[in-house]
């Protein structure tokens, strides 16, 4: 827990005692939003089409884990969780295309 104690009138308080409750600020999380879009679907003939940052979660969830382990889908992984966290989801598309290249996975943008 983090506690700031503000400056100006603490009613006497001692200087070494945590703020009172009303004075102390909580780090604030932003929910993860996964129906994020994707700045252009991205089609995996005869596996998915992947419109949303949860449809590029699904997928990630669905490679066995040896796979999900390797650097470059970690990449994805780190990628996938800043977009979601409110980051350009043209990184995590961009990152998925090489990583899906590099696979030699076919997949074409809608």
């Amino acid at each position: 827990m983090i506690v700031l104690i503000m400056s100006g009138d603490r009613g006497g308080a001692s200087p070494h005692l945590p703020a009172p409750p009303h004075q102390t600020l909580m780090p604030s999380r932003k929910r993860p939003d996964w129906s994020r879009p994707l700045p252009r679907p991205l089609v995996i003939p005869g596996v998915m089409t992947l419109k949303t940052l949860a449809d590029i979660r699904s997928l990630l969830g669905h490679l066995p884990k040896d796979v999900r382990a390797r650097s470059a889908w970690q990449s994805v992984a780190s990628q996938l969780d800043a977009a979601a966290g409110g980051a350009d989801p043209a990184d995590v598309a961009v990152a998925l295309q090489l990583v899906l290249m590099l696979e030699k996975v076919e997949f074409r943008r809608k």
